[in-house]
């Protein structure tokens, strides 16, 4: 009974869609002829709303939709839509040529008179203009374009032959016509909103002087003309907002004036050229701060460059009006940095501050001094100030060009400036390095950049360099102290050790700063470094003089600041720990303490004049001592290479008593050091036995 009643409910559910089909198809009909009323059209289509089944959705499954983001369709290059806009310009050029040709046919065979040939350039020019109207009028804007591209070169070209081949036009004829054509571009891309035609007319307007040469167009003249066609052109593309056209016009006015000077073989008048440079600038710079275009348009980039650019053409003035334009450049862009830091416009901070360092080098460097060091100071003074407003204004551009600017004056003075007197100007670079070198650090921990990150890691690893630049500076300090004495260069040397060991100990104390560790990590490494330095240097001196007193304390003090780094480390109360790796350590300090106790030995028994013999019998015994000690802690310690070297050592002593030692003796003394030694080994050997 319940599918029976099923089955005619779904029956009566056919009836009535089949019923509402009905409707819409005599809505439809009625529409098409006008005879059904608004009123009745609002009844069915809200019957048919009502009527109509709604598709059953979760709202978890709703929810999830709503959740997922919508990929946007990727889109294909399409391969037929590219060749539709590229052929026809291909082949319009291709035109252009076979037209050439055929005048070229027709002036070979007379068919054709000079009159005849302009008369066709401008009858073709402007056939083009019309069929490229009407196809844009059609809605083929692409073939269109491609005509109305045609209409500007073939009348520039036209015109061109007019003017320079038949002598028709006179130059100033020739100009305004010619100007007509990039004008009607000009026009022809506003209204098409086109940047390719922008860029066309662009092109052609740059040439128009160079296919206008031999006639008198003074410099005023071109410079006033170029200044212009890059206004207009740089107005199309503001009012479209065009990328490339504006990039593709800012290139071509400089290449154009470049062109210009090499063409005239450099005699123009230097000031004109510069002062169109500057002029356009200016412009740029004065729409840039305005935003009269887009930033995506005109980027920050162009800034740059523009700024290189204008330097550039300010070269090509004598050095005093060198000199002031820049300074103008250097003031300028200095005033529109503070203003913007006033007004708080967080953009132009950055970019004009950054110019600003720039303008502010360029100014130094252009200065001609017989002497770099006055430019040095400047360059650091400057590069400072620069890192110093980054980091207050937090302003990540003027960090970077200040920190460019200091760096390379930083690395000039650490390879160029040297100095041999204390109150000279050299020493004055040097002191204006260390004084700003302070005051960036301190900056940097002040107003630590959002860069660094949260830590200040990276910062504290960067006082290495500061370290070192120090450790520098100290060691022309003590240079320019010894290079009016008389003493030898082994002594000068451990002067100079002397006085390290003493500012590295001062530095390691920067351990216990909670900045300082890095730096502790660089005193260890230069101070195991400069060990070895001593460890190759003779002691020197001809007698037990103050001298040779003198440089063996170095040394020795050099030796005890080894063992107790090494003993600090043993115990595991050095600021790192190294515990692990007390083996290997023990076996470099063994090699060491060997070294340094030959190195000693010889240097007192040369000073003493004794004789072989007993030379060769007191260094037997200490070798034998030397070895027994290091078997000894060898065992204790249980470092097995200390032992095995000890054994060895050993091994070694025996082969000199007899090889060198017997040989060389008299027996007096060979009595003395075989009783002896023997006594000792055995006495030696009992110890370990009983161990």
């Amino acid at each position: 009974m319940d599918e029976k009643k099923e089955i005619l409910q779904r029956v009566s559910d056919l009836e009535s869609e089949v019923s509402l089909l009905k409707r819409e198809l005599a809505l439809l009909k009625s529409e098409r002829s006008g005879e059904v009323p608004h009123e009745k059209q609002h009844i069915i289509r809200k019957n048919k709303k009502e009527e109509t089944p709604q598709p059953i959705v979760s709202e978890r499954q709703s929810a999830f939709e709503q959740d997922v983001p919508q990929k946007a369709p990727k889109k294909e290059f399409d391969f037929e839509k590219q060749i539709s806009v590229w052929l026809p310009r291909v082949f319009m050029f291709i035109l252009l040529l076979g037209v050439l040709w055929d005048l070229k046919v027709g002036m070979e065979y007379g068919l054709i008179t000079g009159l005849v040939r302009i008369a066709l350039g401008f009858i073709a020019s402007g056939v083009l203009y019309f069929l490229g109207m009407r196809y844009l009028r059609n809605g083929k804007n692409g073939f269109g374009l491609t005509l109305l591209g045609g209409f500007i070169a073939l009348g520039i070209l036209t015109t061109f032959a007019a003017h320079h081949l038949y002598g028709y036009f006179n130059f100033f004829v020739a100009l305004v016509v010619g100007i007509a054509y990039i004008a009607a571009g000009l026009y022809l891309s506003l209204k098409t909103k086109s940047e390719t035609l922008t860029i066309f007319s662009g092109i052609a307007g740059f040439l128009l002087p160079f296919l206008l040469a031999g006639q008198v167009g003074s410099d005023i003249q071109f410079c006033l003309y170029i200044l212009l066609l890059f206004l207009s052109l740089f107005f199309v593309s503001l009012r479209h907002q065009h990328k490339y056209s504006f990039y593709v016009s800012f290139l071509l006015f400089h290449l154009t004036l470049l062109a210009y000077v090499v063409l005239g073989w450099f005699e123009i008048n230097e000031k004109i050229i510069v002062a169109t440079a500057f002029i356009q600038h200016l412009l740029l710079l004065v729409a840039y701060i305005k935003g009269y275009i887009a930033r995506q348009v005109f980027t920050e980039t162009l800034i740059y460059t523009n700024f290189v650019f204008v330097l550039g053409w300010i070269k090509f003035l004598d050095y005093q009006q060198e000199i002031i334009l820049f300074g103008l450049v250097a003031a300028l862009y200095i005033t529109l940095a503070a203003w913007a830091f006033s007004k708080k416009k967080e953009m132009l901070c950055g970019v004009l501050s950054a110019v600003a360092i720039f303008a502010s080098s360029a100014f130094i460097l252009a200065f001609q001094t017989e002497e770099l060091y006055g430019k040095l100071m400047l360059l650091l003074i400057n590069g400072a100030i620069g890192l110093w407003v980054g980091l207050y204004y937090q302003t990540i551009r003027t960090i970077i060009t200040g920190g460019m600017v200091y760096v390379l004056a930083v690395y000039t003075t650490l390879v160029a400036v040297d100095f041999t007197e204390f109150w000279t100007i050299q020493h004055m670079v040097w002191l204006v390095l260390i004084t700003t070198l302070c005051a960036i650090y301190y900056s940097f921990y002040r107003w630590r950049p959002a860069f660094i990150g949260k830590t200040t890691l990276h910062l504290d690893q960067s006082l290495i360099a500061g370290q070192l630049i120090l450790v520098v500076y100290v060691f022309k300090l003590v240079q320019l102290f010894l290079q009016d004495t008389n003493w030898s260069f082994q002594t000068s040397m451990h002067i100079q050790l002397a006085i390290l060991v003493a500012l590295l100990g001062a530095l390691y104390l920067l351990n216990k700063w909670q900045h300082g560790r890095f730096i502790t990590h660089a005193v260890v490494v230069e101070f195991l470094l400069a060990s070895f330095v001593v460890l190759g240097l003779g002691v020197g001196g001809d007698s037990f003089g103050n001298v040779f007193s003198f440089n063996l304390v170095v040394q020795l003090v050099y030796v005890v600041i080894l063992t107790v780094i090494f003993l600090a480390i043993l115990s595991n109360t050095f600021y790192i720990s190294l515990k692990w790796k007390t083996g290997a350590l023990a076996v470099i300090m063994q090699a060491i303490y060997f070294i340094f106790l030959n190195k000693w030995y010889f240097a007192l028994v040369m000073i003493g004049n004794w004789s072989t013999e007993w030379i060769l019998l007191v260094h037997t015994f200490w070798l034998f001592g030397f070895a027994f000690v290091s078997l000894t802690i060898g065992r204790k310690m249980k470092w097995k290479a200390v032992r095995i070297i000890g054994v060895l050592l050993i091994g070694v002593c025996l082969l000199k008593l007899f090889i060198i030692d017997l040989n060389s003796i008299s027996i007096l003394i060979r009595s003395i050091l075989f009783t002896v030694v023997g006594v000792a080994g055995l006495l030696y050997s009992r110890t370990l036995w009983k161990d």
